[in-house]
């Protein structure tokens, strides 16, 4: 109630509270998943209730807390990120977003079928595929919400680094809990 935040370009800001003060629904807000009751959301002086929201989103990249994988394989679901993404820039992408190594242990690497059914991953793997759909899209905004939530410290220190290189030349909105 009454937030008023300002991203300048290029900037990393971490907007922290405790569960329920209402970080999410600022992120929420800011892709057009939910709309202002009072106020309004700019975009350099554009108001975002002016845009179509799946042009918007076609912008930023958002990392929820509990990515969702649906069935497919692990390639399908990095593709996400960008449809069109050849095989050489998923496995970039998760090489950057630290995921290359577990995929390559997979039985059938990027041909795996994960979700809904596929070949279960633990809570750091489904972040890291998650991150790496980011560096596919290759957005100027990446909204993060709570992305090493309910990880142990070393998947945690694996997607702290991951998103210390999604940061670079992105504005970031980082939403924490502490």
């Amino acid at each position: 109630d009454g937030l008023e935040l300002e991203l300048r370009a290029g900037e990393t800001v971490a907007l922290v509270g405790a569960s329920g003060a209402g970080k999410s629904t600022a992120a929420s807000l800011l892709l057009r998943l939910a709309e202002p009751s009072s106020g309004r959301v700019t975009v350099g002086g554009v108001d975002l209730a002016a845009c179509r929201a799946e042009e918007w989103r076609q912008h930023v990249a958002w990392l929820p807390q509990r990515p969702l994988l649906v069935r497919g394989t692990v390639a399908d679901n990095i593709r996400f990120g960008d449809p069109a993404a050849t095989g050489e820039r998923v496995r970039a992408a998760a090489e950057l977003a630290g995921a290359a190594a577990f995929v390559r242990s997979l039985p059938d690497g990027y041909a795996t079928v994960v979700g809904d059914g596929g070949r279960p991953l633990s809570a750091g793997e489904r972040q890291r595929l998650a991150l790496a759909r980011a560096f596919l899209r290759d957005a100027p905004l990446v909204i993060l919400d709570e992305p090493t939530a309910n990880l142990d410290p070393a998947n945690a220190k694996l997607v702290a680094d991951a998103v210390d290189r999604l940061r670079v030349g992105r504005t970031v909105l980082l939403i924490a809990h502490r």
